[in-house]
């Protein structure tokens, strides 16, 4: 006696076959107030670099929040490390904040007072300016002078 299986799986039947999946839970970053997808640790993405990078979370370091700039009666919000371009670029430069420096937007006029020329920069016309200029250049040449004393001078004879 031979037993046979019965052939009961034909290629037409099986295409129609679809198998349940297992149904996941959604797993959502476990910070308060975030709805982002898990990516590991608890954490979304985002949240997960801040504490690979830095050890910790850091909200204040998070992109979207507005940040106003810390100098004086400046109200500028874009901001590098909580400055704004303007003082960012003094405290790089001079390693401090430099109001003394800044452009007087609000001058009209020259400050010398018998002149009456149109503001240039730091409080003078184009003429005073160029006049302080000189002076504090010639006045740094006269210094270097005095500081070297005289040169030497080399001859080009041959002995």
């Amino acid at each position: 006696m031979s037993f046979q299986m019965p052939n009961t799986f034909h290629a037409e039947s099986s295409a129609n076959l679809t198998f349940p999946r297992a149904k996941r839970k959604v797993r959502s970053c476990n910070i308060e107030n975030c709805t982002t997808r898990h990516y590991a640790k608890g954490f979304c993405k985002k949240h997960y670099t801040q504490v690979l990078r830095h050890g910790r979370l850091t909200p204040e370091r998070e992109r979207g929040v507005v940040r106003i700039c810390k100098a004086a009666g400046c109200n500028e919000t874009d901001t590098i490390r909580y400055y704004c371009r303007k003082h960012a670029r003094q405290i790089r430069v001079h390693g401090r904040l430099t109001p003394e420096r800044e452009h007087n937007m609000n001058n009209d006029g020259c400050t010398v007072e018998s002149c009456s020329e149109p503001h240039r920069a730091k409080g003078y016309c184009a003429r005073h300016y160029n006049q302080q200029r000189w002076r504090k250049i010639k006045a740094q040449r006269a210094a270097q002078k005095v500081t070297l004393g005289h040169r030497p001078s080399f001859s080009t004879q041959v002995a």
